[in-house]
């Protein structure tokens, strides 16, 4: 790898910092959303300047979009609680796919990808959370049997570098992928509360896609494949450079 073991585990520990930090604000956040409380998207805080962040960067994801997006996913059945049952499946595919190539993995790079997989596991159970009875307790199918294949390779191959670095090249994919699904997701969701708190673990995973791409020697391409504001691009899962549709894997 480009970096030390040292440097990997201490990018991996500010991550988990920053990981347990969100879940510390997520979980009275949400319960108070459950209890009825409703609070505006823009006074949240860190949310301040987000709409003007989107209008900034060009993503096509204005004020506008935002609210026909809204309109768009209702029409096809999706609300906030199964967007969020939809979340908790990807989080818990995420988690599928460390568990899968931790067999492979030896030393550091083992030990991130654990970490990484509790913190995916942390992440469903709070969309778990949020989705109540729309809750989706199993990694999403649809996905799972889209990296099937790829998984099938990893499992046939011999642990070593070179396999290392082909696991640390799916896992960055599929990292960024649920980046921009939650980053599509704040122009699909009609709550406001629901986006703010699906925007805190946003950018959890953008760290995660940012700790492999550090490990594979990334240059600013790898680490903002789509620019500097992550796209809102959804897909069936086949692009790597867009986010997983909650309408085509439903």
């Amino acid at each position: 790898m480009p970096i030390s073991d040292h440097e990997l585990r201490h990018l991996a520990h500010d991550v988990d910092d920053m990981h347990h930090e969100a879940m510390q604000n997520f979980a009275p956040e949400a319960a108070e959303l459950h209890l009825g409380a409703r609070r505006s998207f823009l006074k949240k805080a860190g949310l301040a300047g987000l709409s003007g962040t989107l209008l900034a960067a060009g993503s096509g994801v204005t004020t506008l979009s935002y609210l026909g997006s809204g309109m768009a996913a209702a029409q096809e059945g999706l609300t906030d609680t199964t967007i969020a049952g939809y979340a908790q499946g990807i989080e818990l595919a995420a988690v599928a796919v460390y568990t899968a190539v931790a067999p492979k993995l030896s030393g550091a790079v083992l030990e991130v990808a654990t970490l990484f997989a509790r913190h995916h596991q942390d992440h469903a159970d709070a969309f778990a959370a949020l989705a109540g009875e729309d809750a989706q307790p199993k990694p999403n199918p649809k996905l799972m049997k889209g990296i099937a294949p790829s998984l099938t390779l990893i499992a046939a191959g011999q642990p070593g570098d070179a396999l290392t670095t082909q696991i640390l090249g799916f896992g960055r994919v599929i990292e960024n992928q649920v980046a921009y699904t939650y980053v599509g997701a704040l122009a699909l969701l009609t709550d406001p509360s629901y986006a703010a708190l699906t925007s805190t673990i946003l950018p959890i995973e953008t760290q995660h896609a940012t700790v492999i791409s550090l490990a594979l020697g990334g240059t600013a391409d790898m680490l903002f494949p789509t620019g500097a504001f992550e796209t809102a691009n959804l897909g069936d899962g086949t692009d790597p450079l867009a986010g997983f549709d909650p309408i085509l894997l439903s």
